[in-house]
């Protein structure tokens, strides 16, 4: 079919869900007489699960996005050394090796501080969940003990509705969170409201968080574009962007920005790169694979020059055959 012809329609989306089934973190469910599969929890988001899965004797562990860190509101990705056939892992970060989590903490709580005291406002790009609920609660603790009047916002539905289930889901958070529920719920925030539209014009300083992360499209562009020209105004960028979207060009070092039809505005803001992904890193990665001592590794979800990088070290550090296949290419078990 041709690209404005959809491949599936609402009804193919309805027969889905009727398949769907609820699984338990470490809850194994047997499919039939050959096949299990058992979910193990991810750290990336919430509800985020890898999925091991055997067909008699052998054995694929699926991971999906996970975080082999534990942050301010997630732990860190929890398997057994299951020891499957193939390992099939992201690769988002495959060569990067973030610095400490309470240095970029740091760094991002002193930078967001100091722009507002000088009267700029925050842009913090984000993805409704995940994310947002883990810069929220920073900043709400910083708000906290700081004793700052400063408004902070969220533009995003989404987000609200996101923590909903954040409150609801309390037990898929780490132990901290957990211990501290019974004072009151930590995704309660009192320092964040939600951002009306009006306020985009506002010249009083401000943090708003807004989606989408990578500001290739929506709230988080629209105020982009409305504040870039200030050189007072800062953006942070949090996560992963894609090339090609204007959270990618920014960081290129792009100095200009359509705003509407044929007019472009100068980028003058300061624009920040502080990533606080929850993707897992090299290293994160390499110890998985330590962890779960697969016989073969396949890389998924990453740039092809990383892949290639990441290939080559989980092939020289721990001797196992790895591969990185291309969108459509089918690979086959050779032994």
């Amino acid at each position: 079919s041709n690209s404005s012809t959809p491949s599936y329609r609402i009804n193919h989306i309805r027969q889905c869900m009727r398949k769907v089934h609820g699984i338990s973190l470490r809850q194994t469910i047997q499919v039939d007489e050959d096949v299990t599969i058992t979910a193990y929890f991810a750290g990336h988001v919430l509800g985020a699960a890898m999925f091991l899965v055997r067909v008699g004797s052998e054995s694929v562990l699926y991971t999906g996005d996970y975080n082999m860190t534990p942050d301010r509101h997630l732990g860190a990705a929890s398997v057994d050394r299951c020891k499957p056939d193939l390992l099939i892992t992201e690769s988002t970060y495959g060569t990067i090796v973030r610095d400490s989590k309470r240095s970029r903490e740091r760094d991002f709580l002193k930078k967001v501080h100091k722009c507002l005291d000088d009267g700029g406002k925050v842009l913090l790009p984000v993805f409704a969940i995940g994310r947002a609920q883990e810069l929220m609660m920073l900043l709400e603790q910083y708000w906290e003990r700081s004793d700052l009047a400063y408004p902070i916002y969220y533009s995003s539905n989404i987000t609200s509705k996101s923590n909903v289930y954040y409150k609801l889901y309390i037990n898929w958070t780490n132990q901290k969170i957990k211990d501290s529920f019974a004072e009151g719920n930590p995704f309660d925030f009192s320092h964040i409201k939600v951002f009306d539209k009006k306020l985009v014009d506002s010249k009083e300083p401000m943090v708003v968080f807004a989606s989408p992360g990578m500001l290739h499209s929506g709230m988080s562009l629209e105020i982009f574009k409305a504040w870039c020209t200030e050189p007072k105004n800062m953006v942070i960028m949090p996560g992963y962007c894609v090339a090609n979207t204007w959270g990618a060009r920014i960081l290129a070092g792009a100095r200009e920005i359509p705003v509407d039809g044929s007019r472009v505005a100068p980028i003058n803001i300061h624009v920040k790169h502080l990533s606080f992904s929850a993707h897992a890193d090299a290293k994160g990665i390499m110890q998985l694979i330590r962890h779960c001592e697969p016989k073969a590794v396949m890389l998924v979800h990453g740039e092809a020059s990383r892949m290639d990088v990441l290939q080559q070290r989980i092939e020289d550090e721990y001797g196992l055959h790895c591969f990185a296949p291309s969108n459509d290419e089918t690979w086959t078990d050779s032994k």
